[in-house]
């Protein structure tokens, strides 16, 4: 009997640990997460899963125009641009053409041309309990010799979509799950619930033996990257062949 209990507890012991692993590996995620600078690589968003049991039917990103974008500098808000840090951001994140996970695809671009985002919808849907990929390249980003920065990271805006509804219905169960940061954007999400500010993030890496650091920056300095709150309002929609799909306007 004693062994009997001992089994049972170590099996549920194991069943509660599971369950912690793969909730805490079910946010849609980037692979590789990091590129060294001047390096152009290839990446993948990774979709972990459905809605509960709904299946992906599209899926919509913003990347951080540099432009309007919230910058801090180990955790401090800094009020000068990206480029003191980054030298030719823009156009940066490419998705590839690539219908085996859904059937239409295409980027999105700011006024000036410049890639802000991309969204794949269409034909095939994923299942809620299968893993997908969405295959981009970044650019071979490099950081301006005289700054401080040692690594520079982008946080995305990501929706998976698992039912077409108007904006109001976003916050409804099993309808999407919204990897976005909390930047009070209409696409937040909820506080407290499953994937609320929880975005993917891209990491740039100073090369230092190219790209040393100044001897007065120390050990150099993190900076992070986000989409405003504006430009994920503006950027977030899926437009194709000039409608706007979703959310339902």
């Amino acid at each position: 009997m004693l062994l009997k209990s001992v089994i049972q507890s170590f099996l549920a012991l194991l069943v509660l640990t599971c369950s912690i692993c793969q909730n805490a590996l079910a946010h849609t995620s980037i692979d590789p997460p990091s590129v060294t600078e001047g390096t152009q690589s290839q990446n993948h968003i990774v979709i972990n899963h459905g809605c509960g049991d709904q299946a992906v039917i599209g899926t919509s990103y913003v990347i951080p125009d540099g432009v309007s974008s919230t910058v801090n500098v180990d955790g401090n808000p800094y009020n000068g641009p990206l480029s003191d840090f980054i030298q030719n951001w823009g156009n940066s994140i490419e998705i590839y053409q690539d219908r085996s996970l859904f059937s239409e695809q295409d980027h999105k671009f700011d006024d000036k041309g410049n890639v802000v985002g991309f969204w794949l919808g269409g034909g095939r849907s994923l299942s809620p309990h299968l893993k997908g990929r969405i295959l981009f390249v970044s650019g071979a980003v490099l950081f301006v010799p005289e700054s401080c920065a040692k690594v520079v990271r982008f946080v995305f805006a990501g929706a998976d979509i698992c039912k077409i509804t108007g904006i109001d219905d976003l916050i409804a169960e099993n309808v999407v799950n919204l990897w976005t940061p909390a930047v009070g954007s209409k696409f937040d999400g909820t506080p407290g619930g499953h994937s609320f500010d929880s975005p993917s993030v891209f990491t740039f890496n100073r090369d230092l033996a190219t790209n040393p650091l100044p001897e007065s920056c120390g050990a150099g300095q993190q900076v992070t990257v986000k989409p405003s709150a504006a430009q994920i309002d503006r950027d977030m929609p899926v437009i194709f062949n000039g409608i706007q799909v979703w959310p339902q306007p």
